[in-house]
């Protein structure tokens, strides 16, 4: 590869396929390098560090869901069409890009201090809070949510989670289909207002 542009694109591309399949820690710089086929100085040039180059890969993808996720809130009020909304940007963002969906759940599951977590934690913590803001403004239009929204929150996000995860495994796109978008908010309205 000879142009600058390119391999950074090749550095942000293999170093995100390298991380969603093996881990943070499971990757070595070597193996970032080697893969997109430039030299350790050439990362270093673009991203300083193995460190760097993961908060760049997470600014560009986390950053653009997370954006994805605040425009989907816009109508709070409407419970099933929120819903619906946040279910399709994940579904269409783990379609769009599935490496990037298996990095996010890596991360979302690690705890502690470590490099990654750490790196990752200001994502995670604006996704939550976006998803908690429409449960809270859910709570003042469905009256039997009120007191549960961090329940809600962790709900919803399980059930998508769980959701991307099946098709993730299996490849079946119809899993993340509108059908089930629509069947997911039957039943988890049912739950909100039974």
């Amino acid at each position: 590869m000879t142009d600058n542009k390119d391999n950074k694109q090749e550095l942000l591309r293999c170093g995100l396929r390298l991380f969603s399949s093996r881990g943070f820690d499971g990757v070595s710089t070597a193996d970032i390098v080697s893969a997109a086929g430039v030299t350790k100085p050439t990362m270093y040039h673009y991203f300083g560090s193995k460190e760097g180059l993961l908060e760049e890969i997470l600014h560009n993808h986390y950053g653009n869901f997370i954006s994805e996720l605040e425009n989907a809130a816009s109508l709070p009020e409407d419970i099933a069409l929120t819903f619906f909304r946040f279910a399709k940007v994940c579904f269409d963002t783990a379609r769009r890009s599935p490496e990037f969906f298996m990095l996010r759940a890596g991360l979302m599951m690690r705890v502690g201090q470590d490099t990654a977590y750490l790196a990752a934690k200001p994502y995670i913590d604006r996704e939550s809070a976006i998803i908690k803001q429409f449960f809270d403004t859910a709570a003042s239009h469905a009256g039997n949510i009120k007191g549960k929204e961090t329940m809600c929150t962790l709900s919803f996000v399980g059930t998508i989670n769980a959701t991307i995860s099946a098709y993730l495994q299996s490849g079946d796109e119809s899993i993340i289909s509108d059908e089930t978008i629509y069947k997911l908010r039957q039943q988890f309205l049912y739950g909100i207002y039974s």
